[in-house]
């Protein structure tokens, strides 16, 4: 089966916020790729370290950066993983969220890194 050229992202929200200016983009997009790992690398660590309120702290700070970028499927996948993790909830279940998030992020991290790349 042939592979989709959709993104899993889109920059709509992110150029409204900067403009369509390809310089500030282009920065906003090597930032994301920059700290938005350290975020998942949080959730995953936390969520197999029992500690649920750092996890939460992480999912709340990712959320808005998911939603800028415009994160395919991830709008609510984040809010379950932040409230599962507020009522300390880090069951089978919100691991399967937190491996979705994991999967969709190595998608849109590869994807941008094509689309921009860091010269």
């Amino acid at each position: 089966m042939p592979e989709s050229n959709k993104n899993h992202y889109c920059l709509d929200k992110l150029i409204e916020f900067v403009g369509n200016d390809p310089e500030a983009i282009k920065s906003m997009v090597n930032l994301f790729l920059n700290t938005t790992p350290d975020l998942l690398q949080t959730i995953n660590t936390s969520f197999h370290d029992g500690i649920a309120e750092n996890l939460a702290k992480a999912a709340h700070t990712l959320k808005p950066t998911l939603d800028v970028f415009g994160v395919e499927n991830t709008y609510d996948l984040i809010r379950i993983i932040e409230q599962k993790a507020k009522r300390s909830e880090l069951d089978l279940a919100l691991g399967k969220h937190i491996n979705q998030l994991n999967t969709t992020m190595e998608l849109v991290f590869k994807e941008l890194k094509l689309a921009y790349p860091i010269v």
